[in-house]
């Protein structure tokens, strides 16, 4: 195609599709069918369409076809996060041009507090494993002594223990957090800001924790306490949770920075039943640009990451590794985009 830039329209056309239903796609919409998503993704990749380009000069690293099976252990329904459902989508693609099936393997808790593998896992029939928001320490040590290649999507985050033997693929979320807050802050005059999210829950709740930081002290904030809601993040499960925190607070900051767009979505419901509006009373952002949560035109200001090409690169690392078992492991970030919307502009005074 000689078009220098392709566009989602270029896509919807060759295809036949909507523009709507090639962006859902291109986004990780839940519960589009499986032949929709094949056509899109196959046809996008076919195209050159942006969030592929770069495979191209990757082609000559390949790894040989040889076939045999991945294995994807995760702790949720892998349809209901945006995240989770591009990856896949795009990791199973990827991996089927060498041969490669996927199996996916959904994980109870107790299979985790027992350190138990899923009953339809058989270690000897897989040739490599994933794991997406398997952030329990020992459930991650034990599927690294598997002595098979491992990859994680995201991890625990423990900078007191020494690193995982383990593959680990991340967006950057540490320099996206800055690089947004200090949008923010740079353009208002915000002179409070709390964090929400239990920044100890996984490494890249703890990197935006440190974005929000670093943020703080560049614009010479202090940092309170008091502003914040950072405990176990299985408290944030709790449906009351947010707003019996939020009603503990003497005062409110100027702007909430929170550690995904599904804790601010549930943090702009929580200020709402207290009768407070985003961004009238009060700024926030979140992390992500989660679907899901988020539609087309969200006005929440969030970090999109590059979902479709995690799962991508996730079927690199594991193909080099199968083929060469010795090579090292690696942590790879993948650049996020910053999406200053709506939630962070405050209104006008009149």
């Amino acid at each position: 195609m000689s078009k220098e830039k392709v566009t989602v329209q270029d896509i919807a056309d060759a295809l036949g599709f909507s523009r709507t239903t090639v962006s859902k796609v291109l986004n990780g919409a839940p519960n589009m069918p499986e032949k929709t998503i094949n056509k899109v993704l196959g046809k996008a990749k076919e195209m050159n369409y942006k969030q592929f380009s770069y495979l191209h000069h990757m082609e000559n690293h390949a790894a040989p076809k040889k076939g045999g099976t991945f294995a994807l252990l995760a702790n949720f329904l892998p349809e209901r996060f945006h995240i989770a459902s591009s990856i896949i989508a795009s990791l199973e693609q990827e991996i089927s041009g060498y041969g490669y099936s996927l199996t996916i393997h959904m994980l109870t808790p107790d299979d985790i507090r027992s350190l138990r593998l899923p009953q339809n896992f058989k270690p000897d029939q897989i040739d490599a494993i994933l794991g997406i928001e398997i952030f329990d320490e020992g459930y991650s040590r034990m599927l690294c002594e598997l002595e098979k290649p491992v990859l994680f999507f995201d991890c625990f985050y423990n900078s007191r223990k020494d690193p995982l033997n383990v593959n680990i693929l991340l967006m950057e979320s540490r320099n996206a957090t800055f690089r947004m807050l200090d949008s923010v802050l740079s353009s208002t005059d915000i002179q409070h800001m709390g964090f929400i999210g239990d920044y100890n829950h996984c490494i890249s709740f703890h990197e935006r924790y440190e974005g929000y930081r670093n943020a703080l002290f560049s614009h010479n904030l202090p940092y309170e306490e008091c502003y914040c809601i950072t405990q176990d993040d299985s408290l944030f499960q709790k449906p009351d949770f947010l707003e019996c925190q939020l009603r503990q607070m003497k005062q409110f900051p100027e702007m909430f920075c929170c550690a995904n767009d599904l804790l601010a979505w549930r943090t702009i419901s929580a200020l709402n039943s207290m009768k407070l509006e985003v961004p009238k009373d009060i700024l926030i952002c979140g992390f992500d640009d989660t679907l899901i949560l988020n539609s087309l035109n969200s006005t929440l200001t969030t970090v999109t990451t590059p979902s479709i090409e995690m799962g991508v690169m996730a079927a690199r690392i594991l193909l080099d590794r199968v083929e060469n078992p010795k090579l090292p492991p690696i942590t790879v970030y993948l650049n996020s985009r910053v999406q200053l919307r709506q939630s962070t502009i405050p209104p006008k005074k009149s």
